[in-house]
């Protein structure tokens, strides 16, 4: 009976585990309540196995054994990575809990998931035979192995291209607001408002395009409403001349064109006065590992020292790349330390951006 619940147990985190794997395909509070049972279930997993530990330093050290033990390190610290930067992440059950943007710590949470699976599967083969006699059997489950490590390197290019992004823009923009926070702006580019998309385009996060119901959304539009929720004052678009195409691969394309040839974007006029601002608060998707060329040309056209600039940036796995470099670079105004938001996290990330700003209140 006790040998029973023991496979239980190990069966219902591994269907756990690789659930939480699958976030990009269930809800964000489904995810955090799976990721909640599976931290139950790893410490009633070791309970049921505390004479392993005990057993550690009697005995004959063989090469299984000496693995076994080595993965069970890793693991541990893996774990601990995956649970603490969890912690960090969640918008829904630890949303109270203020821990410090030290770390970039979707790219932790992603990074020990990829550990964790890993030393996870190098567990399983060695105690396998608990489970599979048949040697075919386990070679199959080693094959399955390498599917499955290789197959989670491909998650993020699924979460960016697969991973439709709905919405409810009433409800994932309001939230606490900080009062107070001076005279200040929301300037944002995105594609959307630069670009004439048909309505039914794809919404994906590696699109920068989101929905709500029938309305198309841009990554850093809604990043910046968000923004502008949070500490007031007015909210504002930079506009391009000349639309982007709808196709995504052909707008990287002409964006890598525009820094190639390095010159001014035509924008619509700006009817803007920085007079009655103190404060910036900066929003654009990273392009090309740096500040897309109509973000640049705006900021030129200003003289904007004695003002501070908050940047927020999104993109889809390049952090922030050189772009607070070339905007200190390209103005006198005093450019704070910037927030970078991955693409698929736009949508909730309403808290993020509260922490944030609140820290320069």
């Amino acid at each position: 009976m006790a040998n029973l619940f023991r496979k239980f147990v190990d069966i219902v985190l591994l269907i756990l585990f690789f659930s939480g794997l699958a976030s990009m395909f269930i809800p964000a509070d489904l995810h955090e309540i799976l990721g909640c049972a599976f931290i139950v279930f790893v410490l009633l997993h070791n309970f049921i196995n505390r004479n392993f530990y005990r057993s550690i330093p009697k005995g004959k050290i063989t090469k299984s054994r000496l693995l076994n033990c080595v993965c069970m390190f890793i693991f541990s610290l893996s774990l601990g990575a995956l649970i603490f930067s969890g912690v960090a992440l969640s918008n829904y059950v630890f949303v109270d809990l203020k821990i410090p943007d030290i770390l970039n710590w979707r790219a932790v949470h992603l990074a020990a998931a990829i550990v964790t699976l890993f030393v996870l599967f190098v567990h399983l083969l060695v105690y396998i035979k608990r489970y599979i006699k048949s040697k075919a059997l386990r070679i199959v489950s080693g094959i399955l192995f390498v599917i499955a490590a290789s197959s989670i390197f491909g998650m993020p290019y699924l979460d960016r291209w697969f991973h439709k992004v709905e919405v409810d823009s009433a409800q994932i923009v309001q939230g606490k607001q900080l009062n107070k926070f001076g005279k200040v702006v929301t300037i944002y580019f995105s594609r959307v408002g630069n670009t004439d998309f048909s309505p039914d385009v794809d919404a994906v996060s590696g699109a920068s395009v989101m929905k709500d119901h029938e309305k198309i959304i841009g990554n850093a539009q809604m990043i910046a409403t968000m923004a502008q929720n949070v500490v007031g004052g007015d909210l504002f678009e930079i506009q391009t001349v000349k639309e982007y195409p709808a196709s995504y691969s052909e707008t990287v394309n002409i964006a890598k064109q525009e820094f190639s040839e390095d010159v001014p974007i035509e924008l619509k006029t700006a009817n803007i006065n920085f007079a009655d601002y103190d404060r910036i608060i900066l929003v654009y998707p990273l392009w090309w590992s740096t500040m897309p060329k109509p973000v640049e040309t705006f900021i030129k056209s200003y003289d904007l020292g004695g003002k501070m600039i908050i940047p927020i940036v999104t993109h889809g796995g390049g952090g922030i790349g050189d772009s607070i470099e070339v905007l200190r670079r390209i103005t006198k105004a005093n450019v704070k330390d910037p927030l970078d938001i991955y693409s698929s996290d736009i949508s909730s990330s309403r808290k993020n951006i509260y922490n944030y700003l609140e820290v320069l209140k």
